[in-house]
């Protein structure tokens, strides 16, 4: 009886145990996933400190994967793309504020006849203009590494020089918003935590709360991509 019971209870522990490493796999996973979404809104949001910009991210790698190999290489091209995109969508989003504007006000006052050649010339400006932004920005030199800087400050009095970079700065160097459920706010029995959640250190709690605000900022619904 007893060799019998014996490797019923080895299957068992296989069994729990292959379970356990399951999950133990997924919840590395899920791990990975979130410290991936917040390197890469760390990463972009670094460029945007004129004392650092692009230099502090290549040290970085420089340092984690060695200076010139093929993963250095790799990551830093993921940071460019991902910057080169937001830039792109930028100056589309521009474009399109611009051209708005333009026929809302163009249809108030009479048609005024305009060389084509003028209208070529300052369409051609606009964009020599628009694609040195995020370049000179990049090339100009690092402002002093000062503690006391005021980064939306700094944004603000630049603005006028790097106009397209100033707005995607604003974007990620503001405090992101969160919000709760009415019924947590409105529950006349208050909110109930248990010991897990009491025991918490502020700075998870935080990284908790941001997590979940940058999850579902990113939720798209589906049905609104299918009507349009």
């Amino acid at each position: 009886m007893l060799a019998v019971f014996t490797p019923m209870v080895v299957v068992f522990l296989l069994i729990w145990l292959l379970f356990l490493l399951q999950w133990l796999l997924f919840f590395l996973l899920i791990c990975l996933l979130f410290l991936l979404v917040c390197f890469l809104i760390h990463s972009n949001a670094i460029i945007f400190d004129p004392r650092y910009k692009m230099g502090y991210i290549e040290w970085a790698f420089g340092e984690l994967y060695g200076e010139g190999s093929t993963r250095f290489r790799t990551e830093i091209k993921i940071v460019e793309e991902e910057l080169a995109a937001l830039y792109d969508k930028c100056v589309a989003q521009d474009k399109r504020a611009g051209n708005g504007e333009s026929s809302s006000s163009s249809a108030n006052i009479p048609s005024i006849p305009v060389q084509a050649g003028y209208e070529s010339f300052l369409s051609s400006r606009s964009t020599r203009i628009s694609k040195s932004d995020l370049r000179n920005y990049l090339e100009d030199e690092v402002a002093p590494r000062n503690k006391a800087l005021d980064l939306l400050g700094w944004w603000k009095d630049n603005a006028p020089r790097y106009p397209i970079m100033a707005k995607i700065a604003r974007r990620f160097l503001t405090i992101p918003a969160t919000s709760v459920s009415s019924e947590s706010t409105f529950s006349t029995t208050g909110r109930i935590l248990d010991d897990y959640r009491s025991s918490l250190k502020p700075v998870m709690v935080e990284a908790l709360v941001c997590g979940a605000s940058y999850i579902k900022g990113a939720h798209v619904d589906l049905n609104l991509v299918a009507e349009g």
